[in-house]
């Protein structure tokens, strides 16, 4: 068995690219994170202001979102996650999915088209510094060994079928 997580900054394409993904293979689930954040309504904290309730709520979200992953697995599909996953959230993606491929794909566009792109989003917008901040931290030695994809002058399909070929997935 085998789960893709889609991660970068917002901006970057992650929920795009990943259900983008999900559409070209023949059994496959998208699965974005922020859907399992998102459900919590009395008492949600905005990850844009982090503090012990937001770690809580995300590491809920990530749990409940492998869970939802390997449930899926086992009835023949691939996962594709979406999730910002910061320092050692790679560990504990690990652990979820114990005894399954977990391929780190990291969209890494060039910083200033992350911020034209969260710019001109229509839903939502997030703090440039936010982004800057994420971007920095993305550029850590903790994601080595992930798939990067620069994605600036791609389209999400483009940038899909490069992410099929690099992981051996067949079209």
């Amino acid at each position: 068995m085998r789960v893709v997580v889609v991660t970068g900054t917002p901006g970057s394409g992650k929920t795009t690219v990943a259900e983008e993904i999900a559409c070209r293979l023949p059994a496959s689930a998208h699965i974005p994170v922020d859907i399992f954040r998102k459900m919590v309504k009395g008492g949600y904290r905005s990850p844009h202001l982090w503090d012990e309730e937001v770690d809580r709520q995300c590491k809920i979200a990530r749990r409940s979102a492998a869970d939802t992953a390997i449930r899926l697995a086992m009835a023949g599909f691939t996962p594709i996650l979406d999730d910002v996953v910061c320092p050692g959230w790679e560990e504990e993606w690990q652990i979820y999915f114990l005894g399954m491929q977990v391929d780190i794909v990291l969209l890494r566009p060039r910083l200033e088209v992350v911020l034209e792109r969260n710019r001109t989003r229509t839903c939502w917008t997030v703090d440039e510094q936010v982004i800057r901040d994420l971007y920095a931290m993305f550029g850590g030695e903790y994601t080595a060994k992930w798939h990067h994809v620069d994605s600036s002058d791609q389209s999400p399909a483009e940038t899909a079928a490069s992410i099929l070929a690099r992981l051996n997935f067949p079209e």
